[in-house]
């Protein structure tokens, strides 16, 4: 297998979940595929002061709780990498390395990929990299980064993917992104899995597990479908209009509409109202409240609209599929 060439760039005050469960996952492909397909180092963020070649690139960078890590090289050592993920959380909205932004352009020029941690977007908007495209942050920093970047959006997802960038939301959507980064170079089954050896660390759900595998085999036949999907889900009861849910992944509503065309043969908006009707039909079966609750949990104000849709897709009205899964029990 090919061998992919990684850097983190731990700028100080990183968050110590998302480059962790990174290392994490880039180790157990390496054990899964018993060699190492994935070469990492751990570098800080600024050049050497001087051109003495006997110096000490070595360094120490404190994460946001005070715990130190120990770096094996500068941004020098950073130049041939193929992937370099750049760790970066408090005080990062400040943040000015103009030879580290002139680094990331220069990855960026070569199509080698950028992976932006926890805050790290700042970094790539400061950059310039993020001109016409979003990416994700962690919630509590959106205010402040659309503040300085108002025409960059941002998604709500767990991380977005665009071209060579991808940016996570930090903590354990880090590992979510990992696995979708692992999927491309190795395949989905593969990244399945890697996925099992977090299980029991990440305490997750089978609906959540199945939740996430769902999302990496969407995101790997097209990351615009899989960001749009996962937006999707989260707002069933106050549905956007498909316009707005291009808007907010970064995409327009055309391009959005050849993509589920593409992959899934229905437009958005259908595969949208099927989303919602599926959570009505479980929300019917499994719980006693009113029709007219499930409507309006699903996105619907009209009773009758509700109920139309409803039966064009299940052939029964809701009434009577409460009505049969009531005989049931």
């Amino acid at each position: 297998m090919k061998q992919v060439k990684v850097s983190f760039i731990l700028l100080p005050g990183f968050a110590l979940t998302s480059f962790s469960l990174a290392i994490e996952a880039l180790s157990v492909a390496n054990l899964l595929c018993d060699e190492e397909v994935y070469q990492y180092q751990i570098c800080h963020a600024h050049l050497p002061l001087s051109s003495d070649i006997s110096s000490d690139h070595k360094t120490t960078v404190t994460s946001s709780n005070h715990v130190p890590i120990e770096t094996s090289g500068d941004l020098s050592f950073c130049q041939n990498s193929d992937l370099i993920f750049v760790c970066g959380y408090l005080n990062t909205a400040d943040y000015d390395n103009p030879a580290l932004f002139s680094l990331l352009r220069s990855v960026t020029r070569k199509k080698g990929r950028i992976a932006a941690l926890s805050c790290a977007s700042f970094i790539l908007a400061k950059a310039g990299l993020l001109q016409g495209k979003s990416c994700t942050l962690v919630p509590e920093y959106k205010t402040t980064f659309t503040e300085l970047y108002p025409d960059i959006p941002i998604q709500e997802n767990l991380y977005t993917v665009t071209d060579n960038l991808l940016t996570s939301a930090g903590g354990t959507a880090t590992l979510d992104m990992l696995l979708y980064l692992i999927s491309q170079d190795h395949g989905r089954d593969f990244a399945h899995n890697a996925s099992q050896q977090f299980l029991l660390e990440r305490i997750r759900s089978s609906e959540e597990i199945q939740t996430s595998r769902r999302h990496l085999n969407l995101r790997m036949k097209s990351p615009c479908l899989g960001a749009a999907v996962e937006l999707m889900e989260k707002h069933i009861s106050h549905p956007y209009q498909i316009t707005t849910l291009a808007n907010k992944i970064g995409t327009t509503q055309r391009n959005l509409e050849t993509v589920f065309q593409k992959y899934e043969q229905i437009s958005p908006g259908r595969y949208y109202l099927r989303l919602r009707l599926q959570q009505a039909r479980k929300m019917i079966e499994e719980t006693h409240l009113s029709l007219t609750k499930v409507a309006q949990a699903t996105g619907f104000s009209s009773q009758s609209h509700f109920s139309k849709c409803f039966k064009d897709l299940y052939h029964q009205s809701p009434s009577e599929i409460r009505q049969v899964n009531s005989s049931l029990n």
